[in-house]
């Protein structure tokens, strides 16, 4: 399981809001498993995430080249298991802390490292805070962390923008 937030970093009043923080990655960003099928993207309607919202988040993926299925709300109260071919947002499970916004879990094949399932967790109260599930989506498509200020995958939500250096589908 993928966090994305730490307690530290979370109590954001100890740092010295204009402080400058320097922060460089050497390298470029690393995807570890990609999808072969286009996933269509379920949300548990417990999660307050939105259809239009996900799709917000989603279409940021779409202009760096990657194709999704449909995006849908479960109003099922046993919403919960991702499907084959699909990406599920949902609520975490217990001993998921208030200090985490969100975190992801991919499923893959053993034998071609692909990915056939996805799982993001994520608390109500960060349903609607912004690059929150944009960056969630990019662990369910594969990438790990990338610590380059500004970067979608940095892992420090503080330190995270929009930059998408090195996401590009191929």
């Amino acid at each position: 399981m993928l966090s994305c937030i730490t307690r530290h970093d979370y109590l954001y009043g100890q740092y010295l809001v204009n402080q400058k923080v320097e922060v460089f990655a050497i390298g470029s960003p690393h995807q570890k498993s990609s999808w072969t099928i286009e996933p269509n993207i379920r949300i548990c309607s417990d999660t307050k995430v939105t259809s239009f919202r996900a799709s917000q988040a989603v279409r940021y993926w779409e202009k760096l080249g990657y194709k999704f299925g449909s995006v849908f709300t479960d109003n099922s109260p046993f919403c919960m298991n991702a499907r084959f071919g699909e990406i599920l947002i949902t609520l975490p499970e217990s001993g998921f802390g208030d200090h985490h916004m969100a975190s992801t879990t991919t499923y893959t094949r053993i034998d071609s490292d692909t990915i056939v399932k996805a799982k993001i967790s994520i608390l109500p109260k960060y349903a609607r805070k912004e690059r929150v599930l944009e960056h969630e989506i990019g662990h369910a498509l594969g990438w790990a962390h990338y610590s380059q200020k500004y970067h979608m995958m940095h892992p420090n939500w503080f330190l995270g923008g929009y930059e998408s250096k090195g996401l590009k589908n191929n």
